[in-house]
Protein backbone atom coordinates (compact mmCIF):
# COMPACT_ATOMS: atom_id res chain seq x y z
CA UNK A 1 0.00 0.00 0.00
CA UNK A 2 2.80 2.07 1.26
CA UNK A 3 4.74 1.40 -2.27
CA UNK A 4 1.71 1.87 -4.14
CA UNK A 5 1.27 5.67 -2.60
CA UNK A 6 4.73 6.63 -3.00
CA UNK A 7 4.60 5.52 -6.94
CA UNK A 8 1.37 7.71 -7.26
CA UNK A 9 2.96 10.65 -5.96
CA UNK A 10 6.40 10.41 -8.15
CA UNK A 11 3.93 10.31 -10.88
CA UNK A 12 1.60 12.71 -10.03
CA UNK A 13 4.49 15.47 -9.60
CA UNK A 14 6.19 14.36 -13.14
CA UNK A 15 2.91 15.05 -14.69
CA UNK A 16 2.91 18.37 -12.83
CA UNK A 17 6.57 19.52 -14.09
CA UNK A 18 5.66 18.87 -17.51
CA UNK A 19 2.42 20.01 -17.79
CA UNK A 20 1.55 22.78 -19.84
CA UNK A 21 2.56 26.11 -19.28
CA UNK A 22 -0.63 27.90 -17.79
CA UNK A 23 -1.02 31.79 -17.62
CA UNK A 24 -3.67 31.87 -15.25
CA UNK A 25 -2.61 29.40 -13.34
CA UNK A 26 0.24 31.55 -12.52
CA UNK A 27 -1.67 34.17 -11.83
CA UNK A 28 -3.33 31.99 -8.86
CA UNK A 29 -0.21 31.40 -7.92
CA UNK A 30 1.37 34.51 -7.91
CA UNK A 31 -1.53 36.11 -6.02
CA UNK A 32 -1.21 33.20 -3.43
CA UNK A 33 2.81 33.28 -2.76
CA UNK A 34 3.13 34.44 0.73
CA UNK A 35 6.85 35.93 -0.07
CA UNK A 36 8.65 37.50 -2.87
CA UNK A 37 11.40 34.32 -3.20
CA UNK A 38 7.52 32.07 -3.73
CA UNK A 39 6.92 34.19 -6.29
CA UNK A 40 10.41 34.34 -8.43
CA UNK A 41 9.89 30.37 -7.89
CA UNK A 42 6.68 30.39 -9.53
CA UNK A 43 7.95 32.49 -12.45
CA UNK A 44 10.99 30.13 -12.43
CA UNK A 45 8.62 26.97 -13.16
CA UNK A 46 6.25 28.50 -15.39
CA UNK A 47 9.16 29.80 -17.51
CA UNK A 48 10.74 26.30 -17.70
CA UNK A 49 7.29 25.10 -18.98
CA UNK A 50 7.70 27.63 -21.78
CA UNK A 51 10.71 27.13 -23.03
CA UNK A 52 9.71 22.95 -23.54
CA UNK A 53 6.92 24.47 -26.23
CA UNK A 54 7.71 27.94 -27.02
CA UNK A 55 5.51 30.73 -27.55
CA UNK A 56 3.04 31.24 -28.61
CA UNK A 57 1.31 28.66 -26.38
CA UNK A 58 -1.42 27.21 -27.59
CA UNK A 59 -4.57 27.28 -25.37
CA UNK A 60 -6.92 25.37 -27.49
CA UNK A 61 -7.82 24.88 -31.02
CA UNK A 62 -8.55 28.83 -31.66
CA UNK A 63 -6.71 30.41 -28.88
CA UNK A 64 -3.06 31.29 -28.05
CA UNK A 65 -0.87 33.38 -25.49
CA UNK A 66 1.71 35.58 -26.61
CA UNK A 67 4.33 36.21 -24.20
CA UNK A 68 7.57 38.03 -24.04
CA UNK A 69 9.92 38.51 -20.76
CA UNK A 70 11.96 41.67 -20.02
CA UNK A 71 12.48 44.59 -17.73
CA UNK A 72 10.31 46.79 -20.20
CA UNK A 73 7.73 49.61 -19.81
CA UNK A 74 6.14 48.68 -22.65
CA UNK A 75 5.68 45.35 -25.20
CA UNK A 76 3.42 45.37 -28.37
CA UNK A 77 2.51 42.78 -31.10
CA UNK A 78 2.83 43.63 -34.85
CA UNK A 79 2.15 41.28 -37.74
CA UNK A 80 -0.63 39.61 -39.59
CA UNK A 81 -3.07 39.83 -36.53
CA UNK A 82 -3.24 43.54 -37.14
CA UNK A 83 -2.53 43.54 -40.69
CA UNK A 84 0.66 45.07 -39.86
CA UNK A 85 -0.71 48.57 -39.58
CA UNK A 86 -1.53 48.72 -36.08
CA UNK A 87 0.22 47.35 -32.91
CA UNK A 88 -1.52 45.67 -30.01
CA UNK A 89 -0.26 46.10 -26.09
CA UNK A 90 0.76 42.98 -24.84
CA UNK A 91 -0.52 43.65 -20.51
CA UNK A 92 2.00 43.34 -17.97
CA UNK A 93 1.81 40.52 -15.08
CA UNK A 94 1.69 43.00 -12.01
CA UNK A 95 4.76 42.30 -9.89
CA UNK A 96 6.62 40.88 -12.58
CA UNK A 97 8.49 41.12 -15.83
CA UNK A 98 6.20 39.04 -17.84
CA UNK A 99 4.41 40.41 -20.22
CA UNK A 100 1.49 38.51 -22.64
CA UNK A 101 -1.35 38.69 -24.60
CA UNK A 102 -4.58 35.94 -25.33
CA UNK A 103 -5.09 35.71 -29.09
CA UNK A 104 -8.08 34.37 -30.44
CA UNK A 105 -7.49 33.14 -34.62
CA UNK A 106 -9.09 30.75 -36.72
CA UNK A 107 -7.85 27.43 -36.21
CA UNK A 108 -6.34 26.74 -39.48
CA UNK A 109 -4.45 30.13 -39.69
CA UNK A 110 -0.79 30.55 -39.96
CA UNK A 111 0.19 33.92 -38.68
CA UNK A 112 3.74 35.98 -38.77
CA UNK A 113 4.42 38.75 -36.04
CA UNK A 114 6.89 40.54 -34.33
CA UNK A 115 7.80 42.42 -30.70
CA UNK A 116 7.53 46.27 -30.46
CA UNK A 117 9.81 46.40 -26.81
CA UNK A 118 9.78 50.06 -25.44
CA UNK A 119 11.20 52.19 -28.26
CA UNK A 120 13.02 49.80 -29.84
CA UNK A 121 12.73 48.17 -33.66
CA UNK A 122 10.77 45.72 -34.51
CA UNK A 123 12.29 41.62 -33.13
CA UNK A 124 11.27 38.55 -33.65
CA UNK A 125 9.77 36.72 -30.38
CA UNK A 126 13.11 35.34 -28.88
CA UNK A 127 10.74 32.77 -26.74
CA UNK A 128 9.53 31.55 -30.28
CA UNK A 129 11.50 28.63 -32.02
CA UNK A 130 9.79 29.23 -35.20
CA UNK A 131 11.02 31.72 -37.72
CA UNK A 132 10.48 32.26 -41.84
CA UNK A 133 12.89 34.75 -43.41
CA UNK A 134 12.42 37.71 -46.04
CA UNK A 135 13.08 40.94 -47.41
CA UNK A 136 12.68 42.61 -44.86
CA UNK A 137 14.18 40.59 -41.79
CA UNK A 138 12.18 37.93 -39.75
CA UNK A 139 9.44 37.30 -38.77
CA UNK A 140 8.33 34.85 -35.75
CA UNK A 141 5.60 32.36 -36.79
CA UNK A 142 2.43 30.89 -35.81
CA UNK A 143 0.80 28.15 -36.91
CA UNK A 144 -2.63 26.91 -35.39
CA UNK A 145 -3.84 23.57 -34.51
CA UNK A 146 -5.59 23.39 -37.24
CA UNK A 147 -2.55 24.29 -40.04
CA UNK A 148 -1.70 21.56 -42.23
CA UNK A 149 2.34 22.06 -42.42
CA UNK A 150 3.61 20.87 -45.37
CA UNK A 151 6.12 18.72 -44.23
CA UNK A 152 9.02 19.45 -46.97
CA UNK A 153 9.18 22.73 -44.89
CA UNK A 154 9.21 22.04 -41.50
CA UNK A 155 12.97 21.31 -41.75
CA UNK A 156 13.33 24.69 -42.42
CA UNK A 157 11.21 26.61 -39.92
CA UNK A 158 14.05 27.95 -38.09
CA UNK A 159 14.36 30.02 -40.56
CA UNK A 160 17.40 29.04 -42.12
CA UNK A 161 18.13 30.69 -45.96
CA UNK A 162 17.55 28.29 -48.99
CA UNK A 163 21.03 28.35 -50.94
CA UNK A 164 22.26 28.13 -54.43
CA UNK A 165 23.64 24.66 -54.62
CA UNK A 166 21.24 23.03 -56.90
CA UNK A 167 20.75 26.18 -59.24
CA UNK A 168 23.22 27.39 -62.30
CA UNK A 169 23.83 31.21 -62.62
CA UNK A 170 23.08 32.43 -66.36
CA UNK A 171 23.42 36.16 -67.10
CA UNK A 172 21.00 36.92 -70.11
CA UNK A 173 22.55 39.72 -72.57
CA UNK A 174 21.03 42.98 -72.55
CA UNK A 175 17.79 43.08 -74.99
CA UNK A 176 14.50 44.35 -74.95
CA UNK A 177 14.79 45.63 -71.31
CA UNK A 178 18.32 47.39 -71.76
CA UNK A 179 20.05 46.00 -69.38
CA UNK A 180 21.18 42.16 -68.80
CA UNK A 181 19.26 39.92 -66.72
CA UNK A 182 20.30 37.39 -63.88
CA UNK A 183 18.70 34.09 -64.12
CA UNK A 184 19.11 31.23 -61.91
CA UNK A 185 18.60 27.49 -63.75
CA UNK A 186 17.05 24.90 -61.86
CA UNK A 187 17.09 20.81 -63.36
CA UNK A 188 15.46 18.08 -61.95
CA UNK A 189 17.45 15.19 -60.37
CA UNK A 190 18.43 13.10 -62.95
CA UNK A 191 18.11 15.30 -65.96
CA UNK A 192 21.93 14.70 -67.36
CA UNK A 193 21.26 11.10 -67.73
CA UNK A 194 18.36 10.93 -69.01
CA UNK A 195 17.52 12.65 -72.65
CA UNK A 196 14.06 14.13 -71.71
CA UNK A 197 12.12 17.17 -71.91
CA UNK A 198 10.60 18.64 -68.79
CA UNK A 199 7.51 21.56 -68.39
CA UNK A 200 9.33 24.88 -67.07
CA UNK A 201 8.07 26.97 -64.40
CA UNK A 202 9.43 30.94 -65.15
CA UNK A 203 8.87 32.07 -61.42
CA UNK A 204 9.30 36.43 -60.93
CA UNK A 205 11.35 37.13 -57.76
CA UNK A 206 13.49 34.32 -58.35
CA UNK A 207 16.23 34.88 -55.39
CA UNK A 208 13.40 35.47 -53.16
CA UNK A 209 11.97 32.45 -53.59
CA UNK A 210 15.16 30.32 -53.44
CA UNK A 211 16.12 32.11 -50.48
CA UNK A 212 13.08 32.31 -48.70
CA UNK A 213 10.64 29.72 -50.09
CA UNK A 214 13.50 26.92 -50.32
CA UNK A 215 12.14 26.30 -54.04
CA UNK A 216 15.24 24.07 -55.22
CA UNK A 217 14.91 21.57 -52.07
CA UNK A 218 11.26 21.40 -52.35
CA UNK A 219 11.13 20.87 -55.62
CA UNK A 220 14.01 18.13 -55.49
CA UNK A 221 11.64 16.89 -52.53
CA UNK A 222 8.21 16.71 -54.42
CA UNK A 223 9.88 14.92 -57.40
CA UNK A 224 11.85 12.45 -55.50
CA UNK A 225 8.62 11.71 -53.61
CA UNK A 226 6.59 11.37 -56.78
CA UNK A 227 4.28 14.13 -55.84
CA UNK A 228 5.18 16.03 -58.90
CA UNK A 229 6.38 15.16 -62.36
CA UNK A 230 10.24 16.67 -63.07
CA UNK A 231 10.55 20.65 -63.98
CA UNK A 232 13.33 22.54 -64.65
CA UNK A 233 12.73 25.89 -62.82
CA UNK A 234 14.11 29.35 -64.31
CA UNK A 235 14.31 31.69 -61.43
CA UNK A 236 14.25 35.38 -63.03
CA UNK A 237 16.13 37.68 -60.90
CA UNK A 238 14.66 41.86 -60.67
CA UNK A 239 17.64 44.90 -61.03
CA UNK A 240 18.46 46.38 -57.81
CA UNK A 241 17.13 43.49 -55.68
CA UNK A 242 15.32 45.07 -52.30
CA UNK A 243 16.65 48.99 -53.33
CA UNK A 244 15.08 51.63 -54.29
CA UNK A 245 17.39 52.46 -57.41
CA UNK A 246 16.15 52.21 -60.52
CA UNK A 247 15.79 50.08 -62.57
CA UNK A 248 13.94 47.50 -60.13
CA UNK A 249 10.83 45.39 -59.91
CA UNK A 250 8.32 48.30 -59.73
CA UNK A 251 10.40 48.97 -63.88
CA UNK A 252 9.52 45.10 -64.62
CA UNK A 253 6.15 44.26 -62.60
CA UNK A 254 4.29 46.88 -63.19
CA UNK A 255 2.16 45.83 -66.51
CA UNK A 256 5.08 46.75 -68.75
CA UNK A 257 4.47 45.37 -71.72
CA UNK A 258 8.50 45.35 -73.03
CA UNK A 259 8.96 43.31 -69.50
CA UNK A 260 6.23 40.90 -70.97
CA UNK A 261 8.25 40.79 -74.44
CA UNK A 262 11.60 40.22 -72.85
CA UNK A 263 10.13 37.05 -71.08
CA UNK A 264 8.39 36.04 -74.16
CA UNK A 265 11.09 36.81 -76.81
CA UNK A 266 14.32 36.64 -74.96
CA UNK A 267 13.84 34.78 -71.34
CA UNK A 268 12.32 31.59 -73.12
CA UNK A 269 14.27 31.14 -75.80
CA UNK A 270 17.42 31.96 -74.04
CA UNK A 271 16.59 28.71 -72.01
CA UNK A 272 15.01 26.16 -74.81
CA UNK A 273 18.26 26.63 -76.32
CA UNK A 274 20.26 25.44 -73.40
CA UNK A 275 18.30 23.31 -71.46
CA UNK A 276 15.91 20.49 -72.76
CA UNK A 277 12.65 22.68 -72.51
CA UNK A 278 9.25 21.51 -73.60
CA UNK A 279 8.23 23.92 -76.60
CA UNK A 280 4.35 24.51 -75.99
CA UNK A 281 2.51 27.16 -73.98
CA UNK A 282 0.44 24.49 -71.88
CA UNK A 283 3.94 23.40 -70.49
CA UNK A 284 5.17 27.12 -69.14
CA UNK A 285 4.10 28.38 -65.95
CA UNK A 286 5.05 31.92 -64.98
CA UNK A 287 4.45 32.95 -61.80
CA UNK A 288 5.15 35.33 -58.71
CA UNK A 289 3.97 37.07 -55.28
CA UNK A 290 2.06 40.68 -54.73
CA UNK A 291 3.91 42.74 -57.29
CA UNK A 292 5.05 39.44 -59.30
CA UNK A 293 2.02 38.32 -58.74
CA UNK A 294 0.21 40.70 -61.03
CA UNK A 295 3.27 40.69 -63.36
CA UNK A 296 2.60 36.93 -63.92
CA UNK A 297 -1.13 37.40 -64.41
CA UNK A 298 -0.24 40.00 -67.09
CA UNK A 299 2.21 38.01 -69.05
CA UNK A 300 0.38 34.98 -69.56
CA UNK A 301 -2.96 37.35 -70.30
CA UNK A 302 -0.32 38.92 -73.03
CA UNK A 303 1.51 35.90 -74.41
CA UNK A 304 -1.14 33.00 -73.91
CA UNK A 305 1.04 31.48 -76.92
CA UNK A 306 3.94 31.61 -74.97
CA UNK A 307 2.98 31.25 -71.42
CA UNK A 308 -0.20 28.82 -71.21
CA UNK A 309 -0.22 28.51 -66.95
CA UNK A 310 -0.35 31.89 -65.09
CA UNK A 311 0.46 31.87 -61.53
CA UNK A 312 -0.76 34.69 -59.27
CA UNK A 313 0.35 34.24 -55.30
CA UNK A 314 -1.15 37.77 -53.38
CA UNK A 315 -1.33 39.73 -56.93
CA UNK A 316 -0.91 43.20 -56.28
CA UNK A 317 -4.36 43.12 -58.77
CA UNK A 318 -5.53 46.55 -57.54
CA UNK A 319 -2.40 48.27 -59.20
CA UNK A 320 -3.39 51.22 -61.36
CA UNK A 321 -7.42 51.10 -60.40
CA UNK A 322 -7.97 47.58 -60.88
CA UNK A 323 -6.70 48.11 -64.68
CA UNK A 324 -5.59 44.03 -65.10
CA UNK A 325 -8.50 42.95 -63.74
CA UNK A 326 -10.74 45.52 -66.48
CA UNK A 327 -8.20 44.63 -69.15
CA UNK A 328 -9.36 40.92 -68.51
CA UNK A 329 -12.67 42.11 -68.77
CA UNK A 330 -12.63 43.72 -71.91
CA UNK A 331 -10.53 41.33 -74.11
CA UNK A 332 -11.77 37.99 -75.37
CA UNK A 333 -10.94 35.04 -73.21
CA UNK A 334 -7.36 33.55 -73.37
CA UNK A 335 -6.10 30.04 -73.71
CA UNK A 336 -4.64 30.16 -70.33
CA UNK A 337 -5.19 28.27 -67.10
CA UNK A 338 -4.65 30.23 -63.90
CA UNK A 339 -4.09 29.71 -59.80
CA UNK A 340 -4.76 32.69 -57.94
CA UNK A 341 -4.85 32.62 -54.09
CA UNK A 342 -4.65 35.36 -51.42
CA UNK A 343 -4.49 35.89 -47.59
CA UNK A 344 -7.85 36.68 -45.43
CA UNK A 345 -5.07 39.30 -43.67
CA UNK A 346 -4.15 41.04 -46.72
CA UNK A 347 -6.54 43.74 -46.96
CA UNK A 348 -4.10 46.45 -45.88
CA UNK A 349 -0.75 45.84 -47.78
CA UNK A 350 1.61 48.43 -48.19
CA UNK A 351 -0.75 50.91 -46.46
CA UNK A 352 1.55 54.36 -45.90
CA UNK A 353 3.51 53.91 -49.24
CA UNK A 354 0.67 52.47 -51.68
CA UNK A 355 -2.07 54.42 -52.73
CA UNK A 356 -5.21 54.12 -50.24
CA UNK A 357 -7.19 52.95 -52.79
CA UNK A 358 -4.50 49.71 -53.93
CA UNK A 359 -3.75 47.80 -50.27
CA UNK A 360 -6.93 45.99 -50.33
CA UNK A 361 -5.70 42.90 -52.47
CA UNK A 362 -7.89 40.38 -51.08
CA UNK A 363 -11.00 42.57 -52.39
CA UNK A 364 -9.25 42.84 -55.86
CA UNK A 365 -8.20 39.56 -56.00
CA UNK A 366 -11.70 38.39 -55.38
CA UNK A 367 -13.04 40.89 -58.01
CA UNK A 368 -10.65 39.64 -60.38
CA UNK A 369 -12.22 35.91 -59.51
CA UNK A 370 -15.78 37.21 -60.75
CA UNK A 371 -14.53 38.36 -63.81
CA UNK A 372 -12.98 34.94 -64.48
CA UNK A 373 -15.82 32.92 -63.80
CA UNK A 374 -17.62 35.68 -66.41
CA UNK A 375 -15.13 34.87 -69.00
CA UNK A 376 -15.53 31.48 -68.10
CA UNK A 377 -11.70 30.80 -67.58
CA UNK A 378 -10.57 27.77 -66.25
CA UNK A 379 -8.79 28.78 -63.26
CA UNK A 380 -8.70 27.98 -59.32
CA UNK A 381 -8.91 30.53 -56.89
CA UNK A 382 -8.03 29.99 -52.85
CA UNK A 383 -8.02 31.76 -49.69
CA UNK A 384 -6.12 31.28 -47.09
CA UNK A 385 -6.11 32.69 -43.22
CA UNK A 386 -2.64 34.10 -43.56
CA UNK A 387 -1.34 37.33 -44.66
CA UNK A 388 1.18 38.63 -47.04
CA UNK A 389 4.09 36.48 -46.21
CA UNK A 390 6.89 34.51 -47.15
CA UNK A 391 5.40 31.41 -45.37
CA UNK A 392 2.25 31.73 -47.01
CA UNK A 393 3.66 31.72 -50.49
CA UNK A 394 5.96 29.04 -50.06
CA UNK A 395 3.66 26.59 -48.43
CA UNK A 396 0.97 27.23 -50.97
CA UNK A 397 3.80 27.26 -54.08
CA UNK A 398 3.80 23.44 -53.71
CA UNK A 399 0.00 23.41 -53.71
CA UNK A 400 0.07 25.01 -57.37
CA UNK A 401 2.55 23.29 -58.79
CA UNK A 402 0.87 19.80 -57.97
CA UNK A 403 -2.07 21.57 -59.65
CA UNK A 404 -0.56 22.47 -62.80
CA UNK A 405 2.65 18.94 -62.86
CA UNK A 406 0.92 15.99 -61.12
CA UNK A 407 2.95 13.41 -61.96
CA UNK A 408 3.04 11.39 -65.40
CA UNK A 409 1.72 14.73 -66.67
CA UNK A 410 3.37 16.59 -69.51
CA UNK A 411 7.07 15.18 -69.42
CA UNK A 412 8.57 13.39 -72.55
Amino acid sequence: MCRAFLLCMILLAACTTDRMADIEQLKKDLSAAESASQQKQHIENFMRQVRLTGTPLIENDTTVIYLYQGPNTRVRILGDITQWADEIDMENIMGTDLYYYRGVHPAEARLEYQLLVDDGPPITDPLCPYMVLSGLGGHSELAMPGYPYPSVLKAVRDGAPGDYTRVTRHLLPIGIMGYATEVYVYTPPGYDSLNTHHPTIYVLDGQDYIEYAHAPAVLDNLIESRELEPVIAVFIAPPNRHLMGMPNRSTEYGMNPDFARFMAEEAVPYVEKHYRSLDHPSARLVAGPSYAGLASAYISFQHPDVFGLGYSQSGYLSFGSNALIEAYRQARTKPIRLYVDIGLYEQMVGQGWLPDDDVNFLRANRQFREVLTEKGYDFVYREYPEGHTWGNWRAHFIDALSHFFPPGGHSE
